[in-house]
């Protein structure tokens, strides 16, 4: 009876688990290619609402949120190909984020100019200094993961 669950059922779970990934890459490259097409429409306007140096921020801010989509994407895929997950794209996804979150302190800076009060800007030199220290963590680790891997030898 074992035997039999195991051959029947754990081969259709997989399938359908293969079905539902799918999905869920196909909703994530929808997303991606939305927020590429949002970035791209919406970066003029910007340029004339805001100023130049602004707008060029918030691009780049929309075009680092399709990278970590893209990046979440292809874990997917991997997932799907290898049946199996791996750490680095998850580490990348969060260096990804936290340059984000930098770029997104420096226009929110930038906007407030000398109305920002000693403590706002306290905040945001911790708020720096913690993104600042999750990107130097992320790079140590993709590091040693990168030495840890086996590396493909010839012989």
């Amino acid at each position: 009876m074992s035997r039999q669950f195991e051959t029947r059922v754990i081969p259709a779970l997989e399938g359908v688990d293969a079905i539902v990934y799918s999905l869920v890459a196909l909703v994530f490259l929808i997303a991606a290619f939305g927020m590429l097409g949002y970035s791209v429409v919406a970066f003029p306007e910007n340029v004339i609402v805001d100023s130049f140096p602004l707008a060029i921020i918030a691009l780049i801010n929309d075009l680092l949120l399709v990278m970590i989509i893209m990046e979440v994407l292809r874990t997917v895929i991997s997932y799907l190909a290898e049946r199996g997950g791996s750490l680095r794209p998850f580490l990348f996804i969060a260096a990804i984020s936290a340059t984000r979150r930098i770029l997104a302190i420096g226009a929110q800076m930038s906007i407030a100019g000398e109305k920002l009060t000693p403590d706002k800007f306290q905040q945001a030199m911790i708020d720096l200094s913690v993104n600042a220290g999750a990107i130097l963590a992320i790079s140590i680790a993709l590091y040693l993961l990168s030495r840890r891997e086996p590396r493909d030898t010839m012989q």
